[in-house]
C-alpha cells in the first residue's frame, strides 16, 4: 500500500497533487500532461488523422481496453461518453475546441469520427478530456480504480485488467493534512510514503537517506494578470513598463529558492514551435521610468492619499487568502515596483470571492498561478479572444494577437505554425497582457521504500503505475 499525504488541502479540493492522481483513474483519448513539447500523445486513441480539409478527424482506438466495471471500451461507448462530457457545464470553457464538433460518429468497433464545423487544430490536444461512464462519470479505464472518496481520504485500488499491465502498487490511500509541517513529520516517521508538495525552502530539510525529493517543471506560471479594460492597464506602455521593471532572476533566486524558470510571456518555452531566438524582456528599470513618463505617469511630488508615499501610479492587486507563496511573490514585486514609483497594494480575499471577482472583471490586477502550457490551446483560452467570456476574464484586446491565435487554432501545417508562433511571441512582448514572472516548479517527497522511474523533469505521480516497492528499504517508524 502507498499512503500519500496531501498538505494544506482537503482531498475534495483541486490540490496539485490530488489532481495529478486523476491521471491514474480516468484517461482521455489523447494525453498532454506527459508531453514535454506540447504535442498531443496517444492514450485511448492509438492514432488520428485529418480529413476533409481539416473538418474531420478520424481516431483509431486501442483494442483490449476495459472500464473498471467490466464494460468494453468501443467506439460506441466512447462516442456516448464524449457527448456526455461535452454537455457538462464548464467543459466547453476548459476545452473550447469541443465546440467545433458538429457530429460524433462511431465506425466499426474501434474507429471514432468527429465531424467539425470548422478546422480545429487544437482539438487533438483537448481530447485529453477524461472519458468516463457510470454514476457521476467516475468509472474510467486507468491503472487504478476509485474505491471511496470522502473528506478524510481517497482510496484507489489496482486495476488488474489494465491494458498496459497491472500496476505493482496494490492500493493508494490519500490523506489530507492541515499543514505542510504535519505532513512532513508523518513522512519522516514513516506514517505516510509520500507528500505531494515540498516548497523550495523545505527541500534540504526533507531530503535524507530515507526520503527522495523529486522536482519537476509544471506548465503553470506565476503572473500578475491585468484588467486591460480598466486604466491604467488600457495602456500597453504601462503594461510593458511593469514587465521591464521586474528583476525576475532576483525573484526566482530569493522567493522561489531557484526552483523555477523566468518567464516573459504566456507561451510554453518548451513547445516545439517556440522561437527561442527571440530576445525576451531584460531588467531595465530606467527604461520602465521612460515608458511611464511617456504614457503620462510622471512621479508626483505629493501623494493624493495622505497615508501613502508619492507615486507615478497606484493600483490594487487581487490576492487569494491563505496562499503563502503567492503572498511572498507579491511582496517582492511590490518592493521592486516601488523602486520606480509604482505603488501596488493588495486586496486579499477568500478564494471563492477571488474566483467570482476574476470572472466578473471586478479587479485591476490579480496575482495567479495560471496554466499556460504545454499546448498552445491553454494560452489561447485566456488571451486569444477580445470577448470577456468563459475564462477570458482579462479583457485583453490586440487584433494581431487575436488573428495569430485564430490562425494557430485552424492550421495543421507545421511551417505555418512555427511562423505564427514566432510572430505571436513578438506581439505579446510589445503588448503584454500580464506581468509574467516565473514558470512554476514543484517537488514531491517519496519514501525510499519505493523505486520511482528516473524521468527528470516529469511529475512522478504520472508514472505511479510503474512504481515498485524497494524491499531493501523497510518502512521506518518511531512508533
Amino acid at each position: 500500500m502507498l499512503t500519500i499525504g496531501s498538505p494544506e488541502s482537503g482531498v475534495s479540493r483541486g490540490d496539485p497533487g490530488i489532481g495529478s492522481l486523476s491521471f491514474s483513474t480516468l484517461e482521455g483519448l489523447t494525453q498532454v500532461a506527459v508531453s514535454i513539447d506540447g504535442r498531443a500523445l496517444p492514450r485511448l486513441a492509438e492514432s488520428w488523422s485529418w480529413e476533409n480539409g481539416g473538418r474531420r478527424i478520424r481516431l483509431q482506438l486501442r483494442a483490449g481496453v476495459t472500464f473498471h466495471d467490466g464494460t468494453p471500451f468501443t467506439s460506441t461507448v466512447a462516442a456516448q461518453a464524449l457527448r456526455r462530457r461535452m454537455e457538462q457545464p464548464g467543459n466547453l470553457a476548459l476545452y473550447p475546441s469541443l465546440g467545433d464538433v458538429a457530429e460524433i460518429r462511431p465506425e466499426g468497433d474501434l474507429q471514432l469520427v468527429l465531424e467539425l464545423s470548422q478546422p480545429s487544430a487544437f482539438l487533438p490536444e483537448e481530447l485529453d478530456l477524461p472519458i468516463a461512464i457510470g454514476p457521476g462519470n467516475t468509472v474510467g479505464t486507468g491503472p487504478f480504480r476509485l474505491v471511496s472518496r470522502d473528506s478524510s481520504s481517497i482510496v484507489l485500488e489496482r486495476f488488474d485488467r489494465y491494458y498496459l499491465g497491472a500496476p505493482h502498487v496494490e492500493q493508494i490511500v490519500v490523506r489530507p493534512f492541515n499543514t505542510l509541517r504535519t505532513a512532513w513529520t508523518s513522512l519522516l516517521r514513516g506514517e505516510v510514503d509520500m507528500v505531494t508538495d515540498v516548497p523550495s525552502e523545505a527541500v534540504d530539510f526533507i531530503r535524507n537517506d530515507d526520503v527522495q525529493v523529486i522536482p519537476f517543471a509544471r506548465s503553470y506560471q506565476f503572473l500578475i494578470a491585468f484588467n486591460s479594460q480598466k486604466p491604467p492597464f488600457t495602456s500597453s506602455a504601462v503594461r510593458r513598463a511593469l514587465n521591464v521593471a521586474v528583476d525576475r532572476e532576483a525573484l526566482t533566486a530569493t522567493v522561489l529558492q531557484g526552483q523555477g524558470q523566468t518567464s516573459t510571456g504566456p507561451l510554453w518555452p518548451r513547445h516545439w514551435a517556440y522561437d527561442s531566438s527571440i530576445v525576451p524582456y531584460s531588467y531595465d528599470p530606467q527604461f520602465a521610468v521612460t515608458l511611464l513618463d511617456g504614457a503620462g505617469f510622471p512621479l508626483r511630488t505629493r501623494s493624493r492619499t495622505p497615508d501613502r508615499p508619492p507615486s507615478r501610479l497606484r493600483f490594487a492587486c487581487l490576492l487569494p487568502e491563505g496562499f503563502s507563496l503567492l503572498e511572498r511573490i507579491g511582496l517582492e514585486i511590490q518592493r521592486q515596483l516601488y523602486d520606480i514609483g509604482v505603488d501596488m497594494q493588495f486586496d486579499v480575499v477568500p478564494a471563492q470571492e477571488f474566483d467570482a471577482r476574476m470572472r466578473d472583471g471586478r479587479f485591476e490586477a490579480a496575482l495567479v498561478d495560471m496554466i499556460s502550457g504545454p499546448t498552445l490551446a491553454r494560452p489561447h483560452i485566456f488571451w486569444g479572444s477580445p470577448r470577456r467570456e468563459g475564462l477570458h476574464a482579462f479583457g485583453y484586446q490586440n487584433p494581431e494577437a487575436t488573428r495569430l491565435f485564430e490562425l494557430l487554432r485552424a492550421s495543421t501545417n507545421e511551417a505555418a505554425i512555427r511562423s505564427a508562433v514566432g510572430r505571436l511571441q513578438r506581439v505579446l512582448l510589445d503588448d503584454p497582457p500580464a506581468l509574467f514572472l516565473a514558470w512554476n516548479q514543484r517537488a514531491r517527497a517519496v519514501s525510499s521504500r519505493f523505486r520511482v522511474p528516473n524521468e527528470p523533469g516529469r511529475d512522478p505521480l504520472l508514472t505511479i503505475r510503474q512504481w515498485t516497492e524497494n524491499t531493501d528499504s523497510p518502512r521506518v517508524s518511531t512508533q
